[in-house]
Parts: C-alpha cells; sequence; structure tokens
C-alpha cells in the first residue's frame, strides 16, 4: 500500500505516500469544512479549528496514538522514530487512499477520520 510508504522508503516511486498525502490533507480539510459549517460556529471558529485539527504536530501524535509506526516503510535514512512531519503525511495518505478505494465517499473518510481522532468538535450555534 502506497499510503504506507514513506518518501525515499524505495516503494511507490521516489515520493513515496507524497501524491496521496495531498489529496488526503484537502479531503481532510473538505470534511472538516462541511461538518464544521453544520455546527453553525463562527467563520474564525472553524477556520482555527481546522488548523489544529490539521497542524503537522497534531497528525504525528495521531499517528503513534493509532499504532500505525508498526506498518510504515520508512526512508532508510531515517534511523529510528519518523520526523513530524513524515507521521503527518502518512496520516493524510491514509486519508487520500481511503478516498480514493472508497470511490471518493467522504463519509468513509470521515469515519476513518473519527477512529483516528480527527473528527470536527461539536458546537452549539
Amino acid at each position: 500500500m502506497v499510503a504506507l510508504q514513506a518518501a525515499g522508503s524505495g516503494i511507490g516511486g521516489p515520493d513515496g505516500n507524497k501524491m496521496l498525502a495531498m489529496i488526503g490533507d484537502t479531503v481532510m480539510k473538505l470534511v472538516l469544512l462541511v461538518d464544521m459549517m453544520a455546527t453553525k460556529a463562527s467563520r474564525g471558529t472553524i477556520d482555527s479549528t481546522i488548523s489544529s485539527i490539521v497542524s503537522n504536530n497534531n497528525l504525528a501524535a495521531k499517528y503513534s496514538d493509532a499504532g500505525i509506526p508498526r506498518w510504515i516503510n520508512g526512508n532508510p535514512s531515517q534511523q529510528g522514530m519518523k520526523p513530524p512531519k513524515t507521521r503527518a503525511d502518512t496520516i493524510e495518505a491514509i486519508l487520500g487512499a481511503v478516498y480514493l478505494d472508497s470511490d471518493k465517499d467522504l463519509d468513509a473518510v470521515r469515519r476513518v477520520m473519527g477512529r483516528l481522532g480527527l473528527a470536527a468538535p461539536n458546537y452549539a450555534g
């Protein structure tokens, strides 16, 4: 699975999971925006909440929480723990793969995001 191939891993081309990560990043933001719009939160609240959820630091933390390190095929030059950007890219790539493999089903992406702790919070209108 290309989603678990870090750039430079030698699998999935030289960019590894980078293209899937680009798709996953965009789809994740779309799901969050749609879900947050339904809460009637202010535009500023929506923007800052989405930025917080999709931040590399948050995504990198979810990477470890989900047990993904045992499955990732990393770049051989990255000894030991993967840098936060690599971990964040992997989460995004997984979401990109879910989107494409589910025939572009945003609800499938939403369910995986929920399992990873990336769901939009519910705000009172």
